[in-house]
């Protein structure tokens, strides 16, 4: 990524430029498309009830982490496209997405914990309010500034969040991702404000204008497959095992018939491809963006009280490595 996207807010045009990235589409679009139709499978498998209940939730946890990967993995890919690296092949950068899930699923944790750690502070300070005759000053004194610092802090986690996860595409590790995100956040807040306002800007217009045009042309053409859906789904009622387009009673006509259930059969499969397809475009374009406000605010950011804390912890643990008792095994110490 060129040095120049520091200070340049009209980098963020460049998000466009993911969709460049196929294998990036592919994988985002393909992930949506599983978890979708996995979880429109389930919840027709949950209706059911009984035993298909347990079967639908382990179909929605899969579509869930499918989906997860994708994206994870996608944003590998996009992350190699911005700072001009060869791009990982398609499944390396899948199964890489699940290392990252992991690690966004620990940043999430912490930042969650930072807030509770922030909101446990103000609840004990207004507990001062509650002591008879000075409560009052104390509620004067601290509701106000109670109400800024839980304020602050829900916005460091909001643009922290998608920072730190744009950190582990850049191959950052998931405590040196948080910091850095923190760091950042807390040094330049404007600049990272202004950097997303600007990406909503440019990313929420291009997303009105193709669900419209995909909303348009999904309406058009449900009028007409609309006949011969209804006609295919009288056909599934009547024929039993063999009966319908799909048949049978196995776990794709579950699937398929929630499908006809929307009125459009075999059509409705294609036509929510097209909308999983769209989706992914804006998400790719979203994604990239984030990467290059990342790539932009972060310059001139380092973990120097991070390594320090990390340079300190080493040295503690080699001098308690050399005051530990040494042994020829578990008889007891050598001589």
């Amino acid at each position: 990524m060129e040095k120049k996207a520091a200070d340049n807010l009209g980098v963020l045009l460049r998000s466009y430029e993911a969709l460049y990235n196929w294998r990036a589409l592919l994988m985002l679009a393909g992930s949506f498309a599983v978890a979708g139709l996995a979880i429109i499978g389930a919840s027709d498998m949950a209706m059911g009830g009984g035993g298909r209940m347990a079967v639908a939730m382990l179909l929605g946890l899969v579509a869930l982490v499918v989906a997860v990967m994708g994206v994870n993995g996608s944003g590998l890919m996009l992350a190699d496209q911005a700072y001009d690296r060869p791009i990982q092949p398609f499944v390396s950068a899948f199964f890489g997405g699940l290392r990252v899930t992991l690690s966004a699923i620990g940043v999430l944790v912490l930042l969650g914990l930072g807030y509770a750690l922030v909101f446990l502070v103000v609840f004990l300070l207004a507990l001062l309010a509650r002591i008879p005759g000075i409560g009052g000053v104390f509620a004067f004194l601290l509701a106000g500034p109670s109400v800024l610092v839980l304020s602050l802090t829900m916005a460091v986690l909001l643009l922290a969040a998608p920072l730190a996860l744009a950190a582990l595409w850049h191959g950052d590790g998931m405590t040196a991702a948080l910091t850095r995100a923190v760091t950042i956040v807390v040094k330049r807040p404007l600049d990272v404000f202004m950097r997303f306002l600007v990406l909503g800007l440019i990313v929420m217009p291009a997303a009105f204008f193709l669900f419209a045009m995909v909303g348009m042309g999904d309406m058009s053409v449900a009028g007409m497959y609309l006949v011969d859906a209804l006609r295919s789904m009288g056909g599934n009622f009547q024929g039993g095992m063999g009966g319908g387009p799909y048949g049978g009673m196995g776990p794709m006509a579950s699937l398929f018939g929630s499908l006809m259930g929307r009125g459009l059969g075999a059509a409705g499969v294609s036509t929510a491809l097209v909308w999983y397809l769209a989706i992914a475009v804006v998400g790719l374009i979203h994604m990239l963006g984030v990467i290059l406000i990342y790539g932009s605010v972060s310059d001139g950011i380092g973990l120097d009280g991070f390594e320090a804390m990390a340079r300190q912890a080493a040295r503690i643990k080699a001098r308690m490595d050399e005051h530990k008792p040494t042994s020829d095994g578990p008889g007891g110490p050598s001589f």
